[in-house]
């Protein structure tokens, strides 16, 4: 077998196109995910009780004197969740709302 005959235009196209979504992906993994929305941008966390289990169609906000507010979406789903499993409420409904510091 020669190497001409291994290294055919298929070959050649199917090893630099994975060449090039191997280097997209490494360039996206290395990226800052710190606050991408820009300067200012916190979610805050409302909780809600509704009138039915499950049913966000009547549903009150919670009130609070201070909300906790996260540099992430995630951070704030997951403190959603632990605070939503704490209460064990069915009735309890919660959101995180983007919003400018200030």
């Amino acid at each position: 077998m020669s190497i001409k005959r291994i290294m055919t235009k298929r070959l050649c196209l199917s090893l630099g196109a994975a060449l090039a979504v191997s280097i997209v992906l490494a360039a996206q993994r290395s990226g800052s995910t710190l606050n991408v929305e820009g300067q200012g941008i916190v979610y805050v966390y409302f909780p809600s009780l509704c009138a039915a289990p499950r049913d966000s169609r009547d549903c009150h906000e919670i009130p609070r004197t201070s909300r906790p507010s996260f540099e992430s979406m995630a951070a704030c789903s997951a403190h959603a969740d632990a605070e939503l499993r704490q209460e064990q409420n069915p009735r309890l409904m919660a959101s995180c709302m983007k919003q400018r510091e200030g």
